[in-house]
């Protein structure tokens, strides 16, 4: 793939994708956030506002090793960050009822969400549809299980999380943050 977009396949297990998904639709339901606005339509967790410390610390783990390895196949050297943070883990959920998707956008729009530089996308399952779509570039992700999306959040990325066809979407996703350097 190009314009700094990467996918890095089996980043996640087969067991550790499954044992998400199980979470998830073990998780009651005041535990999920629902989001019905414009074209954004999908249920989601917050790993931290869940209590999944478990899985959070696993995934740090996991997005940190990956970060390492997108700069390497980038050769970016001294232009990236030397403190970063991870925002906050989600999954989404996406059913196959023709409405839930993410239309076009992009992940930085205002200045509370300016602080992102990275964005992390895992896929959970296979499937037919429901990949990320990069419009300006017309290159499609496929929604594979255990495949990461790494790719800039910016204006020059638009994107979609196309709709699932057969069976729901699950992915986990996160941000590469800036931080303010010490005084």
């Amino acid at each position: 793939m190009d314009n700094f977009i990467r996918v890095y396949e089996n980043a996640f297990s087969n067991e550790l994708c499954d044992r998400l998904i199980n979470k998830f639709e073990s998780t009651p339901d005041s535990n999920k956030e629902r989001h019905d606005m414009g074209e954004m339509h999908f249920s989601q967790v917050n790993f931290r506002a869940c209590g999944w410390k478990q899985e959070q610390e696993e995934l740090v783990h996991i997005f940190l090793s990956h970060t390492k390895r997108y700069t390497q196949d980038l050769n970016i050297t001294s232009e990236f960050p030397q403190k970063y943070a991870l925002e906050d883990i989600r999954l989404k959920k996406y059913v196959p009822d023709g409405y839930d998707q993410f239309g076009p956008h992009v992940d930085v729009v205002d200045k509370n969400t300016s602080t992102r530089f990275l964005v992390f996308f895992v896929y959970l399952d296979d499937n037919i549809s429901g990949g990320t779509h990069f419009d300006r570039i017309n290159l499609t992700s496929p929604c594979k299980k255990g495949s990461m999306l790494i790719f800039p959040p910016l204006w020059t990325h638009l994107h979609s999380g196309l709709k699932p066809i057969e069976k729901p979407k699950y992915i986990v996703g996160s941000y590469l943050h800036y931080v303010a350097h010490d005084k």
